[in-house]
C-alpha cells in the first residue's frame, strides 16, 4: 500500500477500505457454492462466506470514576473482514466505531462529546512466503508487548488497561513489516516493522496521546509452552512534535494450573527539541497481573502499575527553570502508581461481563480510581 505524507481525506480512506471488500466480494461471488448456511454460525468464529471471514466484537462500558464525568458508552464495535486467496492476496480489514456515550449524566456531561468516532484500525494484505515468511503491507498494529497486539476487549483481561501498554509508544504502523514464525515451533517468532511516513488514517488528536511521523521497531517472541512465552521490544519514533524515542521493552506470559501471571516493563529514552521547555530524558512503565480461574466461567484478577511518563509531568513554561527541589518534588509526584481488583464471568467462551475497581495510590493519576464494569461479545 502506498505511503501518505499526511493522514488522508476520510473519502479516500473509505474508497480504499470499498476497494479491499469490493475484490473480496468478488471473490466469494465466484465461490457462491461455499457459502455457509446461516444456522451453522457460531458465536465467536465470525461468519464465511466463501474465502472471506466476517467477524468482530463489542464493548458496553460503565465508567464511574470518583472524580470526572460518568459515562455508559459503546467503546467499541469493531468489523473485522479478512480473506484468504493465495500466497499473494490476504487482506485485512478492522474498522471501529468507538467512543460513543448512551447515557451521559450530571451536569458535567451536558454539551460535550461522546458522539463516536468511525476510525480505521487495520488494513492490511500479507503475502505468503515459503519457510514460515510473511510479508505485509498496510496499516497494522505495532507489535510493542502483547496487550497491544490482542487489543481486542473481550480477549484482554481488564477493562481498564495498563497506561504501560499503550502510553508512551506508537500503537500502530503504517508500512511495511516482515514476519517470521517457524513452522515446527523450534524457532522464536520474529516481526520487524517501518513506517516511513506519516500514519494513514490516524485516528482523531480528541482519542490519542500522540500521532508519530515515523515508527520501526523488532519485536521477538521466545513461546515456552502452549500459552507461555517471553517478548522483547524495541521501537524508534519520532511524533509530530519532533521528539525523538528509543523504546526497549520485554514482556512475559506464565500459567500453571489456573493462575495465570502476565506482565510487560519498557524503557524509554527521548531527544527533545528545544522548544518545548523539558528536561525530561528517560520514562519508564511497567505492571503485573495476576489472574486466578476459579472455574469455566468465573475468575478473579488484577494488577499492579508503576508509570512514569510524558503524561505524569508538566512541561515547564518558556521562562521556568527546574530547581534542584522542584526536581525532586516532581520526581517523588509523577510516578503514577494504580492498583486493580475484579472479577469476571463469561456465560460462555465468547462472552464476559467484568466489574472492577482502580485505585490509585500514588502519583499523578493516568487511569482515575473508580468503579468499572463492561460486558463484551466477540461475533
Amino acid at each position: 500500500m502506498p505511503e501518505h505524507p499526511s493522514p488522508p481525506r476520510p473519502r479516500s480512506a473509505a474508497a480504499l477500505v470499498a476497494a479491499v471488500l469490493a475484490v473480496a466480494g468478488t471473490t466469494s461471488a465466484a465461490r457462491a457454492q461455499d457459502i455457509e448456511l446461516v444456522e451453522s454460525y457460531v458465536l465467536g468464529q465470525g461468519f464465511n462466506v466463501g474465502p472471506v471471514n466476517f467477524a468482530g466484537y463489542s464493548s458496553m462500558v460503565l465508567a464511574a470514576p470518583d472524580q470526572g464525568r460518568k459515562t455508559f458508552s459503546l467503546e467499541d464495535l469493531s468489523l473485522y473482514a479478512s480473506a484468504h486467496v493465495g500466497a499473494l492476496f490476504n487482506p485485512f480489514m478492522e474498522a471501529e466505531l468507538t467512543g460513543l456515550n448512551l447515557v451521559p449524566w450530571g451536569k458535567e456531561g451536558a454539551g460535550e462529546g461522546g458522539k463516536g468516532y468511525l476510525v480505521l484500525e487495520r488494513l492490511y494484505n500479507d503475502i505468503q512466503l515459503p519457510d514460515g515468511f510473511t510479508v505485509r503491507f498496510g496499516k497494522m498494529l505495532a507489535p510493542v508487548g502483547d496487550w497491544n497486539q490482542i487489543h481486542a476487549a473481550p480477549l484482554v483481561m481488564s477493562t481498564i488497561r495498563p497506561a504501560a501498554t499503550y502510553r508512551g509508544s506508537s500503537q500502530y504502523a503504517t508500512g511495511l513489516s516482515v514476519l517470521y514464525s517457524d513452522p515446527q515451533a523450534r524457532w522464536p517468532d520474529v516481526q520487524v516493522y517501518w513506517q516511513p511516513m506519516d500514519e494513514f488514517s490516524a485516528r482523531p488528536d480528541s482519542i490519542v496521546d500522540d500521532h508519530y511521523r515515523l515508527v520501526e521497531g523488532l519485536h521477538v517472541s521466545f513461546p515456552l509452552a502452549l500459552l507461555d512465552k517471553v517478548g522483547f521490544s524495541i521501537q524508534r519514533s519520532i511524533d509530530r512534535q519532533g521528539v525523538e524515542q528509543h523504546l526497549f521493552g520485554t514482556d512475559f506470559r506464565y500459567t500453571m494450573d489456573q493462575w495465570s501471571l502476565q506482565g510487560e516493563w519498557v524503557v524509554s529514552t527521548l531527544s527533545q527539541p528545544a522548544s518545548l521547555h523539558s528536561t525530561r530524558d528517560l520514562e519508564w512503565s511497567g505492571y503485573v497481573a495476576p489472574s486466578y480461574a476459579i472455574n469455566d466461567r468465573w475468575s478473579v484478577y488484577g494488577w499492579y502499575e508503576v508509570y512514569d511518563g510524558r503524561g505524569s509531568m508538566p512541561l515547564l513554561g518558556a521562562t521556568q527553570e527546574l530547581t534542584a527541589s522542584t526536581a525532586m518534588t516532581l520526581g517523588n509526584d509523577r510516578v503514577a502508581r494504580d492498583v486493580l481488583a475484579g472479577f469476571a464471568f463469561r456465560p460462555q467462551p465468547a462472552m464476559v461481563f467484568r466489574l472492577e475497581y482502580l485505585q490509585n495510590v500514588g502519583g499523578r493519576p493516568i487511569n482515575p480510581t473508580g468503579l468499572f464494569a463492561s460486558w463484551s461479545v466477540l461475533f
